[in-house]
């Protein structure tokens, strides 16, 4: 064999989107404690992390990561590759995509049984030229996607790799498990026309190296029953940056007009649901840019029961990496939030993530809830569904947290989440009515208030 190459995953994926969902272990019928022979490990274990889930076929193996928290009726888990490892002839070609899949499950007060998830879509810089509201107005300011790049080579001494976090029981109340990516080597893409677009997509005109991502989830019960599942959400410092065949310092393209914005998206799994500020103004999905001053509510049933709120995010840090140690140029500085109307190339950026998510996300669904057991005999049939589009189908929510003040450093920022669940509650008479809900996007930090049954 010839020497192995390591590359990092692109956000289309050719070689993931090849590879035949049939190589995955897929269960013909589900019990509980089926999830052993899948994860290594049962539902009903208080925590555990899996890090050499194996996925084998004909030229291509890949490995995941599982991490999981059970505490009553609330549990988290993350869902992440580790790297991909493809045979073409006498080359071996290894390759890293920093994907993963955070859910959190739980019943709300009226025994609907929600499931939250989360996934990265991607970040986007623009240069303020337009509005001076310090958002991207894409179409009116300068805009770029920066996305994982088909390979390491320009900076071979850039090796991307990739850490799991494993589960950590820290105290009796108190769970992290997370995901490590480093020497990111990613492509700048024009987002302000559809030739542009095309053209630095396929042409490396532009090329940076990011040191590192990090989501760490950080899951604490106080004494009133209440679980606080904090996610640091961190991009590291722009360590290179070339254009063309030419490299710069960062500082010398990256000017202080310029600001970066970590941008998600809303897609529904089987659920009824609205969408309101706090003050309960129902919203229409955006067909522009919409700032935000107030949380958001996602409201599920016919009869809009309360189910989790966006909070906004508000304060970050910025940090040199290049002192030693690490100076922290501003411990305080404001986000901005805004809804984003989705765009075409915006679609065709996350396209791949779509059947990769509802497909993970539904066996794991499968395995933790029993009225979906109820509902579909197998969870082949679930599966089916979701291929379908009958059980998932992607949103018009866009959601983007901005940085005004970046100047190519290091950011650490949080966004929030409320889950409202029945851990408190009387029991409700009748049957559960099923809701679940699927957010595909940037995570920062979710709050999610439980209380345990007395």
């Amino acid at each position: 064999m010839r020497a192995t190459k390591s590359k990092l995953m692109t956000l289309w994926v050719v070689t993931l989107l090849a590879m035949p969902f049939v190589l995955i272990p897929n269960a013909s019928a589900w019990t509980a404690g089926d999830e052993a022979a899948v994860f290594g490990h049962t539902f009903e274990e208080e925590y555990w992390t899996n890090d050499s889930i194996l996925i084998e076929g004909d030229g291509a193996n890949a490995s995941l990561t599982a991490s999981y928290v059970h505490v009553d009726e609330f549990s988290s888990f993350l869902i992440a590759f580790n790297n991909m490892n493809a045979t073409v002839g006498d080359n071996i070609t290894r390759t890293i995509l920093p994907y993963q899949l955070f859910g959190m499950h739980f019943k709300t007060p009226q025994n609907r049984e929600v499931f939250i998830g989360a996934i990265f879509a991607f970040l986007l810089a623009h240069n303020e030229t337009f509005g001076g509201n310090n958002l991207p107005d894409v179409g009116n300011d300068p805009a770029w996607y920066v996305v994982p790049q088909a390979s390491s080579t320009i900076w071979p001494e850039y090796i991307p790799s990739v850490e799991p976090i494993p589960a950590t029981k820290l105290s009796d109340t108190h769970y992290r498990f997370g995901m490590r990516y480093t020497n990111l080597t990613c492509r700048i893409v024009d987002a302000n026309t559809a030739f542009g677009f095309w053209a630095t997509l396929i042409i490396p005109v532009m090329s940076a190296v990011i040191s590192e991502l990090v989501i760490q989830y950080d899951i604490t019960i106080d004494d009133t029953g209440q679980v606080h599942a904090e996610t640091l959400y961190t991009i590291g410092q722009v360590k290179e940056l070339r254009v063309g065949l030419t490299d710069y310092s960062p500082t010398d393209i990256i000017i202080e007009s310029m600001e970066i914005s970590a941008v998600h998206y809303l897609s529904v799994f089987t659920s009824q649901y609205t969408v309101e500020t706090e003050t309960g103004v129902e919203l229409d999905p955006p067909t522009s840019i919409t700032p935000l001053d107030e949380d958001l509510t996602i409201k599920v049933g016919n009869n809009d029961e309360r189910a989790f709120d966006i909070g906004l995010g508000r304060q970050y840090a910025l940090i040199n990496e290049t002192t030693e140690p690490w100076t922290t140029v501003s411990a305080q500085e404001t986000a901005l939030n805004t809804l984003l109307a989705a765009r075409l190339s915006d679609l065709f950026l996350v396209a791949w993530q779509a059947p990769v998510s509802a497909w993970l996300f539904a066996h794991m669904a499968y395995g933790l809830s029993a009225q979906l057991r109820s509902v579909y005999a197998t969870v082949g049939d679930m599966v089916e569904n979701v291929a379908s589009g009958a059980a998932f189908h992607n949103s018009q929510w866009w959601y983007a947290v901005t940085f005004p003040e970046w100047n190519s450093l290091r950011v650490e920022q949080d966004p929030v989440y409320v889950a409202y669940t029945n851990l408190n509650a009387e029991p409700a008479g009748g049957g559960g009515v099923f809701a679940l809900i699927l957010i595909v996007g940037v995570v920062g930090v979710i709050w999610v208030m439980v209380r345990r049954r007395r």
